[in-house]
Parts: structure tokens; C-alpha cells; sequence
């Protein structure tokens, strides 16, 4: 039985994680974008279930060809290292019970300059610079992404996937992105 309301399907689970993403960008105070930003990687975890249900593979062997191509790129390596580090406080290896070492260099909370633009009706803009927190990941691989860097790449992923799968990813209105 599944216990989720909207979440049926691998389309539904990327628009959450669309949503997720927008929420992390947008949130003002560093605690709410730590906690999008920590939803966003959950999410992004949970797309491989979802995939693999979605594809019918069940069992360990007929996921194992899945997992060892999501191990190598860098962004979903890190998305999930961070959901689970954050779940469980610690990630530890299952048959020694030691610390297990993370593939993700760093993560970290900063200041950082941003511009918000803001337009009228007649069309004339003003430029404002504020100081925001801002979240960065140093991916296995020694690249540096910013938040909005970092949540865009694990979109594209995901996003090529489920075409490739013949999944149609539609846009989602805006309204609805940015609502809650």
C-alpha cells in the first residue's frame, strides 16, 4: 500500500523536486533553505525508487545495473549522500558499523552577493543588492556548485532520463512552482 496523496509517478516526483528546488533558491532565512534545500536531495534520492518501480525492477540484481550509473555522476552521488547523511545523522558502513566515507568533498552555508530584480508595469526595472545565504557542494569530482548550479544539474538528469524513458516532462506552471 503506498501512503503517498500526489506522488504516483516518476513525472509527478520531478515536479517536486522542481518545486523543491524553487523553494531552496528562494527561501530568505538560512534555516528554511537548509531545510529545501535537504528536501530537494531527499527528492532527488527518491527518484531512483520511483524509476526503478516505474520500470518494474524489483529485485537487487535487475537494480544493480542502475545504481553502479547513478554512482557515477557526481551530482546524484551527492544529492543522495546528503539525504541520507541528513536522515541518519551518520552513514556507516553495514557490516563494520564504522563512519563510511563520503564521495561528496563539502557542503557548506555562506553569504553571498545577489542581485533581485524588481519591474513595474511600464516596463522599467531596478537592480537591488542584497547579502543571502547561499549553499555550495563540492561534488566527488572537485567541482564547485552553487546551489541553483547544483539543484539544475540533478533536474537535467533526471529530466533526461525520463525522456529517454519516453516520459513526456512537461513545464509546470508557475503558479503552481512557486505556490506554498
Amino acid at each position: 500500500m503506498r501512503l503517498s496523496m500526489r506522488l504516483s509517478s516518476p513525472l509527478a516526483l520531478y515536479r517536486k523536486l522542481e518545486r523543491e528546488s524553487y523553494r531552496a533558491f528562494h527561501a530568505k532565512m538560512p534555516l528554511h533553505k537548509s531545510d529545501h534545500f535537504f528536501n530537494f536531495c531527499v527528492t532527488a534520492a527518491s527518484m531512483r525508487d520511483y524509476v526503478l518501480e516505474h520500470l518494474g525492477m524489483t529485485t537487487q540484481v535487475q537494480k544493480q545495473q542502475y545504481y553502479e550509473t547513478w554512482t557515477k555522476v557526481p551530482a546524484l552521488v551527492a544529492a543522495s549522500e546528503i539525504a541520507n547523511s541528513s536522515k541518519h545523522f551518520l552513514l556507516r558502513d553495514r557490516n563494520t558499523g564504522n563512519a563510511k566515507a563520503l564521495r561528496t568533498r563539502a557542503l557548506r552555508m555562506k553569504k553571498s552577493e545577489f542581485l533581485d530584480v524588481y519591474a513595474n508595469d511600464a516596463g522599467a526595472t531596478k537592480l537591488v543588492k542584497v547579502v543571502r545565504s547561499e549553499v555550495s557542494v563540492t561534488l566527488s569530482d572537485g567541482q564547485v556548485l552553487e546551489l541553483y548550479a547544483f539543484t539544475a544539474e540533478v533536474m537535467k538528469y533526471w529530466k533526461t532520463f525520463l525522456i529517454s524513458l519516453g516520459l513526456k516532462v512537461r513545464r509546470q506552471p508557475f503558479a503552481q512552482l512557486a505556490s506554498g
